[in-house]
């Protein structure tokens, strides 16, 4: 078969989702060959750079005729009307299912599962949270009309999907719940390790980035969703409580929620213990990690976060949130703390400070648990499934889809 493997619009900023597809993309290239497929990447870049072997395919001519630029400003006008932030590609999904059929696509693989291109093709997406659905109260997922949005793709998407990935079990449960997807049309592969976190490499001193005395690190945009205010309210009960000359570092892009938790920090006199580094390199996250006393995912969202999976690679203990999911992705690697209790996190911060073993016993079981699925675990998961698909989707011509009704 003909896989189109869609990387969307996916830049370094947009973080879990770069790393996703530049991972899989690699590995694509490694394993694809002798699996009996051939792969095609789809990207929207006008010019899009050549990725080994694989064949390139830009969306780029569909999504620029004149034709598919008026149906666009319709399409965005009616969503302006409704107040809606606008489907990715419902209004430019006739251009593009030109390009696709020419190109004889047999199946689409979407990496970033807001990005439907084409309905009728057979397509593989994943789900990585539903938060919408689960905690719909938070502004970043429905502020604007985004919950919206996120909800007319995926009960559209989900369920016309020949394949959905879940990362865990509760991922593959609200699936079913909340869209009534088959189960068996549901396959859990867990989010990969990232392979930079992974790979073996000497370490260097301590990043100009960081303080010089001991670290908690937290490298996550700023939503609201992201929890930082209450990882602030654990720092003054660190310092002040126990007396513990801890520094936070913050790393991550503002979404809209920077200003608040600078306000906050100020509010908690913890300002000078704070520092904000903004978007940083691969380089100096990976720096940042390893010289961290501790990464503190404090995040209120799940059932998967890439964060912890990097940091157990990397040699740096986690304590993480306690949300659904977690446990099963992070086993016994990771202290697990309820989000809402700047107490309880305190605490299992002031836990490993004063024990030293522990912190030492968390990263010795976090190294394993980095290695427990990788980007080759992942490719290999799908094309199991595209071996099993493939005497379904040969009973019709590649191309063009066939007038059935004739």
């Amino acid at each position: 078969m003909k896989v189109g493997v869609s990387i969307g619009d996916a830049e370094p900023e947009v973080g879990g989702g770069y790393t996703l597809a530049h991972d899989v993309l690699q590995q694509v290239e490694l394993q694809g060959a002798g699996a009996g497929h051939r792969f095609t990447i789809v990207t929207t870049a006008p010019n899009p750079r050549a990725q080994g072997q694989t064949e390139v395919l830009s969306l780029a001519p569909a999504l620029t005729d004149v034709a598919t630029r008026a149906r666009l400003r319709l399409g965005r006008s009616f969503d302006r009307m409704l107040g809606r932030a606008p489907g990715p590609s419902n209004w430019s999904r006739p251009a593009v299912d030109r390009l696709l059929a020419e190109a004889k696509i047999d199946v689409m693989w979407y990496l970033q599962p807001a990005t439907c291109w084409s309905l009728d093709i057979p397509y593989i997406t994943a789900v990585w949270d539903l938060q919408h659905r689960r905690q719909p109260f938070f502004p970043e997922v429905t502020a604007a009309g985004v919950g919206f949005a996120r909800e007319d793709v995926y009960k559209v998407l989900l369920p016309r999907a020949a394949l959905v990935i879940a990362g865990t079990e509760i991922g593959r449960e609200e699936i079913v719940r909340f869209y009534g997807v088959a189960a068996e049309r549901i396959r859990i592969l867990p989010h990969p390790t990232p392979s930079f976190a992974l790979a073996e490499g000497t370490a260097r001193p301590r990043p100009e980035l960081a303080p010089s005395e001991p670290y908690l690190f937290y490298p996550a945009q700023f939503w609201p969703h992201k929890n930082h205010v209450n990882l602030l309210e654990a720092l003054r009960l660190l310092r002040e409580r126990d007396g513990l000359p801890l520094t936070l570092v913050l790393a991550g892009s503002d979404q809209g929620n920077l200003a608040f938790v600078k306000e906050t920090a100020d509010r908690l006199k913890v300002a000078d213990a704070v520092r904000f580094l903004g978007f940083v390199s691969r380089e100096d996250l990976v720096d940042l990690y390893r010289h961290a006393f501790a990464l503190t995912y404090l995040t209120f969202f799940g059932p998967e976060n890439l964060p912890p999976l990097e940091a157990f690679a990397l040699g740096c203990p986690v304590i993480a949130s306690d949300v659904a999911g977690a446990r099963e992705q992070l086993g016994d690697a990771a202290l697990l703390v309820d989000p809402r209790s700047p107490t309880e996190i305190a605490d299992a911060v002031g836990r490993i400070f004063k024990d030293p073993s522990e912190r030492a016993a968390l990263i010795e079981r976090g190294r394993p648990q980095a290695r427990r699925f990788t980007s080759r675990d992942f490719v290999a998961g799908v094309l199991t499934w595209l071996n099993e698909f493939e005497p379904v989707r040969r009973c019709w011509p590649s191309g063009p889809v066939p007038d059935v009704t004739a």
